[in-house]
C-alpha cells in the first residue's frame, strides 16, 4: 500500500542569539482520518520538544459505522531517544471520553507528560488507538467497553503495533517478541471510560497474553469495571488503581480488593480533580519508570 511520508522540522524556544529544532517524521497510510494528523501535528509544535516519527495507520478491527470516516485510527509514537535494541516498554494508552483531540489526549495526556520522559533518556515507545467514544465519532460519551471485544482482536492489533515497531527498526516481525528488536515490556494506562477497555481485554484473556508488567487505571473503575477484569485474567497481575474518593470510581477497588479477585490489586486516593489524575498519571503511577 502506498504511503504518505511528510516531514515536519521546526523551531521551538527560537532567540536572537540561539535556536534548537526538532524534527518530526510523520508516516501516514491513505485513509487515516486528516484531523487525526492535523491534530497531532499541531500537538508536536506545541509540546514535541524531542525528534520523533510518529506513524498513522487504520486501526485493526477498528470499523465503525458511527465514526466520522468509518474506522479508527491508531498513533505510534517513537521517541529519537528511544533505543529498540534494548528492552524498551511499549505503553498501549487507553483514551477517555471526548478523547484523540488535541488538548484533552495529545497535549495534556500524552505528550505534555511524555516528552520529559524520552528527555530523561526512558526508552519507550507509545501506542495510542482511537476508542469508540472519541471526538471523531458520533457517540463521544457512549459505547463503553465495545472495543476488542472477541477473544484475538486485542492481540493480534498489538502484534500489528509490535510489527510496525519491528518494520521501523528495520524488520518486520510477526510475533509478540523478535529480534532484532529488544525485550518487550508491556504497559496499560486506561483513564477514564479507558477503564473499560482494560476491563473488556482482561475479561477475554488477551491483555494477559502480553504479561503486562504495569496496569495502570486513571480513575476509571467505574461500575464492576475491575472486577470484570479480574474475573478473566487480570487478578494474577498487579494493578495500581488512582482514584480522587469519589464513589463513582472508588466503590468497586475498595470492595474488590477485601476479596481473592483483588489480592495484587493497589489503591492510590489521591485530592486531585478526575482531569488532574488523568493529567498526572504518569508522574503519579511511575509507569515510564
Amino acid at each position: 500500500m502506498k504511503k504518505i511520508l511528510i516531514i515536519v522540522a521546526c523551531l521551538l524556544g527560537m532567540s536572537s542569539s540561539n535556536a534548537s529544532g526538532q524534527t518530526y517524521t510523520l508516516d501516514a497510510n491513505p485513509g487515516v482520518y486528516h484531523k487525526t494528523i492535523s491534530k497531532w501535528t499541531k500537538s508536536l509544535h506545541q509540546v514535541g520538544e524531542i525528534d520523533s516519527t510518529t506513524y498513522f495507520r487504520k486501526q485493526l478491527s477498528g470499523e465503525d459505522s458511527l465514526h466520522s470516516v468509518k474506522h479508527r485510527d491508531v498513533v505510534y509514537w517513537i521517541p529519537s531517544t528511544t533505543d529498540l535494541s534494548k528492552p524498551f516498554i511499549m505503553l498501549i494508552w487507553f483514551h477517555g471520553h471526548y478523547g484523540f483531540d488535541q488538548q484533552r489526549t495529545f497535549v495534556d495526556r500524552t505528550l505534555a507528560q511524555m516528552v520529559p520522559k524520552a528527555k530523561e533518556g526512558k526508552n519507550f515507545v507509545l501506542v495510542l488507538p482511537e476508542m469508540p467514544w472519541s471526538v471523531h465519532g458520533r457517540t463521544p460519551t457512549k459505547r463503553n467497553g465495545t472495543a476488542w471485544t472477541k477473544k484475538g482482536e486485542f492481540y493480534n492489533f498489538v502484534r500489528d503495533a509490535v510489527n510496525l515497531v519491528a518494520t521501523h527498526h528495520g524488520k518486520g516481525c510477526e510475533e509478540l517478541s523478535c529480534e532484532p528488536l529488544g525485550k518487550i515490556d508491556y504497559r496499560v494506562v486506561g483513564h477514564s471510560a479507558g477503564g473499560s477497555t482494560i476491563a473488556t481485554v482482561g475479561f477475554t484473556g488477551d491483555l494477559c497474553k502480553l504479561n503486562p508488567s504495569r496496569i495502570v487505571w486513571s480513575d476509571s473503575t467505574y461500575g464492576r469495571w475491575i472486577e470484570k477484569a479480574n474475573t478473566g485474567c487480570l487478578q494474577e497481575f498487579n494493578t495500581d488503581v488512582f482514584i480522587n474518593g469519589h464513589p463513582s470510581t472508588a466503590t468497586s477497588p475498595r470492595r474488590i480488593v477485601k476479596t481473592h479477585a483483588g489480592r495484587n490489586v493497589t489503591i492510590h486516593q489521591k485530592k486531585l480533580s478526575h482531569k488532574l489524575i488523568g493529567n498526572n498519571i504518569v508522574k503519579l503511577s511511575g509507569v515510564l519508570d
